[in-house]
């Protein structure tokens, strides 16, 4: 059915041995050979996730809060919580601060929810991003790119849903020596993980009205592993998914088309080891990355964040606002606070329709000022609402 079957199936084997090692610092003149080499750095998820039962008090949902110290990561703080206020959703907030690791896993573990703001700025901050993506199990990344009038777009109608792979692959940087000299890094492909994610992206699109799906590779390059991901797309679109039109991309072909003909995508479908590349590119396409949120996920636990965060830009000195409200806007979908989450989404587009802009796209206002319109609108709409 899929090829290169019983090499997966050794390289499970290959996994789960290397997962069991504990980490060890490498030492040039001990060294071992293959399944048995020193594991450097990396580790995988063998263990399901404990899940806890959801901490939902008094009909008041708690979610986590994740900021750093940096202006950026306060600023982004007191944008979440007056939003939120502002939309008067039964959402409260448990802030954690950066260097609160073990607390924050064990929050976001009890809590399922969390919104991450903090532009990443060094190895260990990074590192404790994807230990937070591993232990988690959040297994899905999920962005949705579009053009906004007057938003540094050349293409107008853009809408394109980024489902992308999130924790294995190379995230699970899996290092080892197999012998003195050398090292190698794994990007481990496992079947029973490429299903749980590509059954998972095909329901996705089919939820959200789509009709049809890219699937980018890079077989010319990596004919094992991304063939086997485009072989478990093909089975499983053939079998549950025929509803959905599925075409196949190069990755060099995709950026190209993207950048030339973006109308041409409709929901993008790629491994980890594309993904961060692809959601670049599909964000400066539909203006930049500051614009548009991102979500990783499981089944049971999501974290939101700004896709300038999850793409780790740090070439902006404050946070755009607009990301906040996207990323706001996916946090009260989640919680299944529709009603407000679309309230708050029309107020950012009215925003945009009245022309106020921060200076990024042109305009003279700051993002405190865009944040307090949208909230003193969404005030003004609650008082107009009780007087009726």
């Amino acid at each position: 059915m899929f090829r290169q079957l019983k090499i997966r199936n050794l390289n499970g084997i290959i996994c789960r041995h290397l997962a069991s090692k504990k980490e060890t610092k490498m030492n040039s003149d001990v060294y071992t050979m293959g399944a048995e080499a020193v594991v450097a750095k990396g580790n995988l998820l063998v263990s399901p996730v404990n899940v806890l039962p959801q901490s939902k008090y008094g009909g008041i949902t708690t979610i986590s809060l994740l900021t750093g110290e940096s202006l950026i990561g306060k600023q982004g703080g007191r944008y979440v919580r007056t939003l939120l206020q502002s939309a008067r959703v039964p959402v409260e907030v448990q802030r954690i601060r950066v260097d609160q690791e073990n607390e924050y896993f064990n929050s976001v573990l009890r809590n399922r929810a969390a919104v991450h703001i903090e532009i990443v700025h060094d190895a260990v901050a990074k590192r404790k991003a994807l230990k937070i993506c591993h232990d988690l199990d959040l297994y899905v990344f999920m962005s949705r790119l579009r053009t906004f009038p007057g938003f540094n777009c050349r293409f107008p109608d853009v809408d394109i849903q980024l489902i992308a792979q999130n924790n294995m692959g190379n995230y699970a940087e899996l290092e080892y020596v197999p012998v003195r000299g050398v090292v190698e890094a794994l990007s481990v492909v496992i079947q029973e993980k490429l299903e749980r994610y590509l059954k998972y992206a095909f329901q996705a699109a089919v939820e959200a009205g789509r009709k049809r799906v890219t699937v980018i590779h890079k077989i010319s390059e990596w004919p094992v592993t991304d063939g086997v991901f485009v072989d478990v797309a093909k089975y499983i679109h053939k079998k549950d998914y025929s509803c959905l039109e599925l075409e196949t991309m190069e990755l060099d072909d995709t950026v190209s088309r993207l950048i030339l003909d973006p109308n041409h995508f409709d929901v993008l479908m790629t491994s980890d080891r594309y993904a961060t590349f692809v959601a670049t590119i599909c964000s400066g396409v539909c203006g930049g990355a500051n614009l548009f949120s991102a979500i990783e996920k499981s089944e049971k636990h999501a974290v939101f964040k700004p896709l300038q965060t999850k793409l780790s830009l740090t070439g902006y000195k404050t946070l755009s606002p607009y990301g906040i409200v996207s990323t706001c806007v996916d946090l009260l979908n989640h919680v299944d606070q529709k009603s407000c989450a679309t309230n708050l989404w029309n107020e950012m587009l009215r925003t945009m329709r009245e022309g106020i802009k921060t200076g990024e796209f042109g305009g003279n206002d700051s993002g405190n000022f865009v944040i307090c319109n949208i909230m003193n609108q969404l005030r003004c709409n609650m008082f107009s609402e009780v007087k009726s």
